[in-house]
């Protein structure tokens, strides 16, 4: 009798345990809290944790870190990182060598915005020393008989230059924008 009421208090307070467990938020690596609904994805150098929605597809390949939302458009974020070099120093520099190349791969090369638009990578967290200025442009063109619209933010971290690129159909591209959006500002740099 007094085995069965010692097995059951460890019973019980095991599953106590359990439920406490499973109500403390996720943290990254770096011990950041990941938001209720979202999952994180380390960079490949371990430089930073990309938070997406818990329903997107994510891969890390060498050199890019992606999530796909589970959409017809297939829309996707993904992080790059590129050492500055002697001729790109800036992310002016970065984006005039990209629109020179997008402009000479696709016919339909097109800009959104005249200029590129502030914002501030991982404004969600209150230390802002893990906030980062970027630009972001956007841009349409046809691929495959498809026209895309993709929105590029470029931001300096040191001597890295990151680059978060959402691509979607130009027609699905605001569907997954609230999305995007709550990804720039929970993407953090260690």
């Amino acid at each position: 009798m007094k085995l069965t009421k010692f097995l059951s208090l460890i019973l019980i307070c095991a599953l106590t345990a359990l439920t406490f467990a499973s109500c403390s938020p996720s943290v990254t690596e770096a011990g950041i809290a990941i938001p209720s609904g979202m999952q994180a994805i380390a960079g490949e150098a371990g430089d930073y944790d990309l938070i997406v929605p818990s329903e997107w597809l994510v891969e890390t390949t060498v050199g890019m870190t992606s999530a796909y939302a589970e959409d017809a458009a297939r829309s996707s974020v993904t992080v790059t990182a590129n050492e500055l070099t002697a001729e790109l120093t800036s992310i002016e520099a970065y984006w005039d060598m990209f629109a020179e190349e997008f402009a000479a791969t696709f016919a339909d090369f097109a800009m959104v915005d005249a200029e590129p638009s502030d914002v501030v990578v991982g404004s969600a967290y209150e230390d802002t020393t893990r906030h980062t200025e970027a630009l972001k442009y956007r841009y349409t063109a046809t691929v495959g008989g498809v026209k895309y619209q993709w929105m590029q933010v470029l931001c300096l971290r040191g001597a890295t230059m990151y680059i978060i690129t959402y691509t979607s159909t130009a027609e699905s591209y605001e569907s997954n924008l609230e999305d995007v959006n709550e990804i720039l500002s929970h993407l953090y740099f260690r």
